[in-house]
């Protein structure tokens, strides 16, 4: 059993408007966007009728084969938008993601195999088939490291975006 309430979440980029072309003021400080994080972690569980209870996971132990949710709020607190923001959240140890889960409005979701090194809406992997050749074949979803959220627009002055994902415990 593991507990699994524990996941870290990282902001990975934030894009800012324009670029200096001098040396910048120091006595002149240039509105920032200051994007804050929420991440909440919930046990699914589905009922004949379709259904869905999500039970908060703090101090519960999850099972194999277990759903769980992650749920990310993303609010700008910032006086000026928060340009192609990216969320970058783990698929925690003992976990695979579950293919087709992710839900971001007005984002995209990619992935990484490699702890975040790489990033792709549909990861490859290089595989050697029985009769000797060098192929190239979708990832599994279980192979996913870690999620990414990358917002299309920007986060507006004191705005929330939400963004999902789910995971199934090995």
């Amino acid at each position: 059993m593991r507990n699994l309430a524990g996941a870290s979440l990282v902001v990975l980029a934030l894009a800012l408007p324009g670029l200096a072309l001098a040396e910048p003021n120091p006595s002149v400080t240039k509105p920032r966007p200051n994007v804050t994080l929420k991440l909440t972690g919930s046990l699914v569980s589905r009922n004949p009728g379709g259904g869905v209870k999500l039970t908060p996971i703090e101090g519960i132990s999850s099972k194999p084969g277990d759903e769980l949710e992650y749920d990310i709020a993303a609010t700008n607190v910032g006086t000026v938008p928060a340009l192609q923001f990216k969320a970058v959240a783990p698929i925690p140890a003992g976990t695979a993601y579950v293919h087709g889960s992710a839900k971001a409005p007005r984002a995209r979701a990619e992935f990484s195999l490699d702890g975040g090194k790489t990033w792709s809406a549909s990861p490859t992997v290089t595989v050697k088939a029985p009769n000797g050749i060098t192929v190239v074949k979708k990832a599994d979803p279980s192979l996913y490291t870690t999620i990414r959220f990358v917002t299309d627009g920007a986060i507006a002055p004191h705005g929330t975006l939400q963004y999902a994902y789910e995971v199934r415990v090995k």
